[in-house]
Formats: C-alpha cells, structure tokens, sequence
C-alpha cells in the first residue's frame, strides 16, 4: 500500500492499529521528518510506550534489528521501532537482513524505516523489493508548482488565514523548490498578521524570495511556453551557480526535440 505523505495524517486518524512495518522515503526531507513525527504521534497515542531508535548503515551491525524487536520494556507489550537509514544502502548485511525481518513481524511491534529513495538500479534489489511490498509506503517528493498554492493555502487555514488565488501564486513564486523555507514563511505570516484573508502587499512585505530551481524545473515551464516563470527560473538558476551555458545547452536540446516532434507531424 502506498500513500503521499499529504493524505497520511487523514489516514492515521481512521486507523485503530497500526500495520507492523512503514517506510517513509522519497527526496522531500521536510515532508519525509513530518511523516515520521505523525507516525510517532499516532503510535503514542494507541498505546506504543516503548520507542527505539536505531540508526544503520552499510557497516552497522544489522543483527540488532531483529534483537530490537524482540526486546520490549517490561513494563510495556507495543514497541515503536524506528530504523534510520541516511544513505539509504544496507549494504551486503542489511541486503540480507531486510528480506527475512519483514518477512517475520512481531506481535505488538510497529517498525518504520526512513530513507532516501534509491536510485533506479536500487529500487531493483531485492531488499528494496521486499521492504516495499511487507510495508505501507509514505512516499515524500517535492510539491510540484502547480500544487503549491493549494499546499501553501492548506498550510495557512491551519494557522486561521487564508487568501485570494493570485496571492497565493505570487507566494508559490516566492518559495518554490524550497518547502522548508515555505513553511517558515506560513509561520511568519501567522505571527505578523491576525487571522483573515492576507493580500498580496502583506505576502510581498513580508515574504523573502527564497525559491530553489531545478534544471528540471526549467525544461518543465519551456514546454509549457510559461515564458515569465522560464525568464525567473533562468535567472535563479544563475544566481545558484548554474553556467549558463550549460542552460543553454538545455533549451537547445529541447527546441530541437519539439522541431523533430513538429516536423513528425507535418509529414
């Protein structure tokens, strides 16, 4: 079963237990430590006591995962066990102790893995394949620019306020590709400003631009002849560091594609 991380507070609330294993992941860490902390939330709330936290890597001693779950407190019968893997490769032990840990769960025990996502080539290995299947999968990736206002509107309602369509948009402009330092700017606004409806002088008073673009991001508003986004993703791709003309390379590559897909139709 798979979830996106947004929908993932909806459905803990409607659940009475807890499936035994979760994994967090994907390439949003905001959005991946948020899912963690609902999931820890929850876990809390239906009783499990006991937390651990174990922290693995390609050399870690992999048989303290299942010694993990097999020791609860005394004084508690539901463990929350949480596995960490920042690099998001067990290596030759963790390839083989994944498989045969899922594939066992343990009475009154919930185990959530976080980690990055792997690449294409990981996401082929077999304790990948078996981690996805025996688990309930939060899947964390960026918000795209289209969802951005909505997700920044879903923000601000939380905290009382809200505002018009094109406030948002200028807000989604001010803070795209960096949902960290969005959400620190919905929590400024409920700060500076009661709840209501905020205009946009109020957003671009008080809201700095920190947006982070992405070459992907680029070719994105190319093909959509969203000419003003391209002209600011340009120009913030060159404040990032980005040459130019690896840029141009970019769209040069594009423009060809479409002439080659155009003159397909043509004949």
């Amino acid at each position: 079963m798979a979830l996106n991380a947004g929908s993932l507070a909806a459905d803990l609330a409607n659940r009475r237990e807890l499936a035994p294993f979760w994994l967090v992941t994907g390439s949003e860490d905001l959005l991946m430590l948020e899912s963690a902390d609902l999931l820890r939330r929850r876990a809390r709330e239906l009783g499990y006591t006991d937390r651990q936290v174990l922290e693995l890597s390609a050399s870690a001693d992999w048989s303290q995962l299942p010694d993990a779950a097999a020791s609860i407190g005394m004084f508690d019968d539901k463990k929350f066990l949480e596995v960490r893997l920042p690099s998001g490769r067990p290596g030759i032990k963790g390839n083989k102790a994944l498989p045969e840990f899922v594939e066992r769960p343990v009475d009154g025990v919930v185990t959530i893995f976080t980690m990055p996502r792997p690449d294409w080539q990981g996401q082929k290995a077999a304790w990948w394949q078996a981690l996805v299947k025996a688990a309930t999968v939060v899947e964390c990736d960026p918000v795209e620019r289209a969802q951005l206002p909505q997700w920044l509107a879903g923000r601000m309602r939380a905290n009382g306020q809200t505002a018009a369509r094109d406030v948002l948009e200028a807000f989604a402009d001010l803070v795209e590709g960096n949902l960290l330092a969005a959400k620190q700017e919905v929590g400024k606004l409920s700060l500076l400003f009661p709840q209501g409806e905020l205009t946009l002088e109020q957003i671009e008073a008080s809201v700095g631009n920190c947006s982070r673009y992405t070459t992907e991001a680029l070719v994105e508003s190319f093909c959509t002849a969203s000419a003003d986004r391209t002209a600011r993703i340009v120009d913030g791709l060159e404040a990032q560091g980005e040459p130019l003309p690896f840029l141009l390379a970019i769209l040069t590559n594009q423009i060809r594609s479409l002439i080659k897909l155009r003159a397909s139709f043509e004949t």
